[in-house]
């Protein structure tokens, strides 16, 4: 199980860092780059000139290209091309370091059947996420010059639900080496109203992220780059117009998606600061770890998403942001983990 244990880290560092590639390849515009989905054959690049100039002429046919990238020849094609097919080829690697010591522990019968079945559970989830990937993709190949941002929302939600699941793995797997014989581990019996904040604090930050997406893929974050206020206003003019059609300014408004976004911030910054205050409470110390890192990396978070914001999103500092929430999910996981009864499983 120690094995077992190892190859679950690989994956979740495997799948932080395709996180980070994922990221880059937004920032970049390079995300359209690739007109066609070859799920086999998509792992070999244009080997020749002719290739090239295939792969070249299938993207000048988008609306990217014609809208916004019309004077692009192909040495800058080449660049954009170069991280799309590295985030489409990390994503195969990745299921190839799933599958194959899957199989190998399925034959040495290492794997317990409760881990084996969720094993092949995440990898079913990996095969979806490249599935929404490439649904993603198409809904700017032909009338935007750009993917939809409620699809970019779902790709980056399921990429870090696929990281919450193999961290829940990782830690039934600790879990195993370091029990003795099978008990029940009490739940955490500090205080109701620490547990109570504690899911607030978990709610706000799925709907965090799900904003965070809207934002990036309405590149909301080009717009409105001051802080703390917003054109000169708490609350911007533009928050509610109706063009957008009532209660769709909360999804498609770009005003108004920064401004969720924002706001939700300061609640993660002051609900965890409260947290912060309230640790000593904790009596179970691998709950109060995994909780002191999600409370003391958010403020992090924080200010990198406002350098991100002020600097009208560079590409290192976007990239950064995204990748820090993968981890705050990594540390809001284990806490979660630790808050709860947690039966040994053998």
């Amino acid at each position: 199980m120690k094995s077992v244990r190892t190859w679950l880290i690989v994956i979740l560092v495997s799948l932080l860092m395709m996180i980070g590639i994922g990221g880059v390849t937004r920032l970049t515009g390079s995300g359209l780059s690739i007109t066609q989905w070859k799920p086999i054959m998509g792992a070999i690049p244009p080997l020749h000139q002719d290739d090239w100039n295939h792969a070249f002429a299938l993207y000048q046919e988008t609306p990217q290209f014609k809208l916004e990238n019309s004077s692009m020849g192909l040495t800058e094609f080449k660049w954009i091309f170069f991280w799309e097919f590295i985030h489409r080829l990390f994503g195969r690697l990745i299921g190839v370091i799933v599958l194959i010591p899957l199989l190998y522990f399925t034959w040495k019968k290492t794997l317990t059947p409760r881990i084996r079945t969720r094993v092949w559970i995440g990898f079913a989830l990996g095969g979806l996420q490249g599935l929404m990937g490439w649904i993603m993709v198409m809904s700017g190949l032909s009338e935007r010059t750009s993917v939809s941002h409620i699809r970019l929302a779902m790709h980056f939600s399921l990429a870090l639900l696929i990281l919450s699941y193999f961290t829940k793995l990782y830690c039934e797997v600790t879990e195993q080496l370091r029990a003795e014989p099978p008990k029940i581990i009490p739940a955490e019996s500090t205080r109701p109203v620490l547990n109570r904040v504690f899911g607030t604090v978990t709610v706000l930050f799925c709907l965090q992220v799900i904003y965070g997406a809207f934002v990036a893929g309405l590149k909301a974050g080009k717009a409105f780059n001051t802080f703390p206020l917003m054109a000169g206003h708490l609350v911007p003019p533009n928050l509610w117009l109706p063009e957008y059609g009532g209660l769709m300014n909360l999804i498609d408004n770009p005003a108004t998606v920064q401004w969720i976004h924002r706001t939700i911030a300061w609640l993660l910054f002051f609900g965890t600061g409260w947290m912060a205050l309230r640790l000593k409470t904790v009596t179970d110390v691998r709950f109060r770890k995994s909780l002191m890192a999600f409370v003391h990396l958010v403020p992090v978070q924080f200010l990198i998403g406002v350098s991100t914001l002020l600097m009208a999103v560079p590409v290192s500092l976007g990239a950064l942001h995204q990748l820090v929430a993968a981890l705050l999910v990594i540390f809001l996981t284990r806490a979660h983990f630790y808050s709860k009864p947690r039966p040994v499983l053998r």
